[in-house]
């Protein structure tokens, strides 16, 4: 079973747009355990000493469906994992060669706000998908 306490998420910047703060609270709510760090910057070495994983979300990463990144989750067993996500102008390539897999959430791009608010859905329903729950239809 996916849990959330084993997923930490790193941010560059902070949600400006109250509506999509809004929606990251209502998934916070059902997820209080969920961190969530608004960073200046990656330090990859604080990031990486914390997590066992690394995932940097770009959009040129592997693409799942949502049973797919629920399977990879469970398949990290009881790993950490971090999700970095970039500001505008993404995430340096430095960081993507040392991260351990780069997802992409879809071939369109996204603002980073926006990114962050569907990455923690997906993480909900990776959650509810886990535990049989009935959010996810498929």
């Amino acid at each position: 079973m996916l849990q959330s306490n084993r997923l930490t998420i790193y941010a560059v910047g902070k949600i400006k747009k109250f509506w999509i703060r809004d929606g990251i609270n209502q998934y916070k709510k059902r997820m209080p355990e969920l961190t969530i760090n608004e960073l200046k910057t990656f330090n990859l070495n604080n990031i990486r000493s914390n997590n066992n994983i690394i995932i940097c979300l770009s959009e040129e990463g592997k693409q799942f469906n949502s049973v797919e990144l629920c399977s990879l989750f469970l398949n990290f067993k009881n790993k950490k994992i971090g999700f970095l996500i970039g500001d505008t102008d993404g995430i340096s390539s430095d960081i993507k060669e040392k991260s351990d897999l780069i997802l992409s959430l879809s071939p369109l791009t996204f603002p980073h706000e926006l990114a962050r608010l569907f990455l923690i859905e997906q993480i909900y329903r990776a959650i509810s998908i886990s535990n049989n729950s009935p959010y996810h239809r498929s």
